[in-house]
């Protein structure tokens, strides 16, 4: 509304000027050029031969125009002066990466950053933020384990809350809404870069609430999260890599005998586990994934233990009986 005043205000400005000094060319030429390099002015002189239509488009122009940046000062005052500051079209064009709306007002967020386990949105300056728009994940931090975060309305489970803060004016109290469920939510990180992170993100709200924000996202600093899940990710494939590099191994081992597998029978393993505690085992599942590793024990639930080294680490795999379909150890142990 605001930045329609002024843009309307500003079309009735010129037709005005433009009609006042073609009108003024049958005066003197002083006359004239008064009105081509003052016509505002002529509204404050009578009597001079200037015709009414003109000046009253003028005043029409001009009244439009202070009646919009009155509004547009009292509701978004930094856009007031992005406008006169002559940066308004740098604002634009930073504003078409990432943009939206909130409560209804244009949104276009200038700082995106991590703060704990809440991403944060805010628009205007650092100390005195005029809309903001924070996800929180504090209840739902299983969704940051995944490469790609995503909500829609019909989801069961744990919902990021959504905490909307907006200014409506000069003299009213800044407005805050939470939202916990029914959104649709799509946010895409990849990973760090020299530091820097870069995605894009899709968040809709009920049609109540006039939010969305949509748009490609960039951050300074990766948030520890990310790092983790980056860190866990390589190390998975590290490990993959090695086992198959090991299952190479054996079967290469295999073509030279005495170094073969051997058959165990699962009774005899349920029996008397302790006679293979801490032998060289390959396990098949009935679903086809094979598992290499060192025999431990039977669990107190009957579960066979296989213990494998993950680095520095060592992790326990638990089987049920009924998913293995055989288990192989070396005739060599």
């Amino acid at each position: 509304m605001e930045a329609l005043l002024i843009l309307a205000g500003a079309v009735l400005l010129v037709l005005g000027w433009v009609w006042l000094v073609i009108s003024a060319i049958r005066l003197s030429v002083g006359r004239m050029l008064f009105a081509l390099l003052a016509a505002p002015l002529t509204l404050l002189v009578r009597g001079r031969g200037y015709p009414v239509w003109p000046r009253l488009l003028l005043l029409l122009g001009i009244l439009g125009i202070l009646l919009g940046a009155t509004q547009l000062y009292q509701h978004q005052p930094e856009r007031l002066d992005q406008l006169l500051s002559g940066r308004w079209a740098v604002s634009a064009s930073a504003a078409s990466d990432l943009q939206g709306t909130i409560m209804g007002q244009p949104f276009a967020p200038e700082r995106i950053v991590w703060r704990g386990e809440d991403l944060v949105f805010e628009e205007g300056p650092a100390d005195r933020v005029r809309r903001a728009l924070t996800i929180r994940f504090g209840a739902a931090q299983d969704l940051l384990r995944e490469p790609t975060i995503e909500r829609l309305p019909s989801d069961d489970g744990a919902w990021p809350e959504l905490i909307l803060q907006w200014y409506t004016g000069a003299l009213s109290a800044p407005g805050l809404r939470k939202v916990t469920e029914g959104y649709s939510l799509s946010l895409d990180l990849a990973e760090p870069v020299d530091g820097r992170v870069e995605g894009r993100i899709h968040l809709h709200l009920p049609t109540i609430y006039s939010t969305w924000l949509t748009g490609r996202i960039e951050l300074s600093s990766a948030p520890a999260w990310l790092q983790e899940r980056v860190k866990t990710e390589q190390l998975e494939q590290l490990e993959l890599h090695k086992v198959a590099e090991q299952a190479a191994a054996d079967a290469t081992k295999e073509k030279n005998p005495p170094l073969q597998w051997q058959e165990l029978s699962l009774l005899a393993l349920m029996d008397e586990p302790q006679l293979f505690s801490g032998s060289r085992v390959r396990l098949t599942t009935w679903s086809g994934r094979t598992h290499l590793g060192i025999f431990k024990e039977l669990s107190e639930e009957e579960r066979l233990i296989l213990a494998q080294a993950r680095g520095p680490h060592q992790i326990e795999l638990h089987f049920h009986m009924l998913d293995i379909r055989k288990v192989e150890a070396r005739n060599d142990l």
